[in-house]
């Protein structure tokens, strides 16, 4: 497998009527495939934000090798399209928020685990939170280009919505890996 491999089955499944099912099925049909992901994907290091992430972007799809370390807690955010996720390694707990006017309501946990897959509604916001000792590392797909939509991200004590901004989502991040876990909201 290649990197272009993946990209020419979720452009397929961006192009469905319903792209966010017929992705969830591309990434069904790869969890027996995750080595040969990660062998594809390993010339991406997956830290350092978006720009070091990004192995395919256009406006209506980016693909992302994302590697959460030990301990890293993400502020509540959002993607501004829908998400699917397929984690290759490591522990990764989301917790998922509704938004409703730009209030976020806890709506469920999940827990990913090598092969686990996460589909991600437009409105649906989330934290997600590296556990166990090793990084978490996933494959994201999105129905847009995430570095032009729209996004938003949410102080992770006072839960004021802000317009995303990278720097201040760092040090949100660093505020959320030091709390005892996501917001309640």
């Amino acid at each position: 497998m290649k990197p272009h491999d993946l990209v020419t089955l979720c452009a397929r499944a961006r192009e469905s009527a319903d792209p966010l099912a017929a992705m969830r099925g591309v990434l069904e049909s790869l969890r027996e495939r995750v080595d040969e992901i990660e062998q594809a994907l390993d010339y991406i290091p997956g830290t350092g934000g978006n720009a070091n992430q990004v192995f395919y972007r256009a406006p209506d799809l980016t693909l992302l090798k994302v590697r959460f370390p030990a301990g890293r807690r993400t502020p509540p955010h959002d993607h501004g399209s829908w998400a699917s996720i397929l984690l290759l390694s490591g522990e990764e707990k989301n917790t998922l928020y509704r938004t409703d006017g730009g209030t976020l309501r806890r709506a469920s946990e999940v827990t990913l685990l090598r092969g686990s897959i996460l589909n991600m509604r437009e409105e649906t916001a989330h934290v997600a939170e590296c556990i166990g000792g090793e990084p978490a590392v996933g494959l994201h797909v999105y129905g847009g280009d995430i570095f032009k939509l729209p996004r938003r991200m949410w102080h992770p004590q006072t839960l004021e919505a802000h317009a995303l901004d990278w720097g201040l989502y760092e040090n949100f991040a660093r505020i959320a890996s030091a709390a005892p876990g996501a917001p309640a909201a």
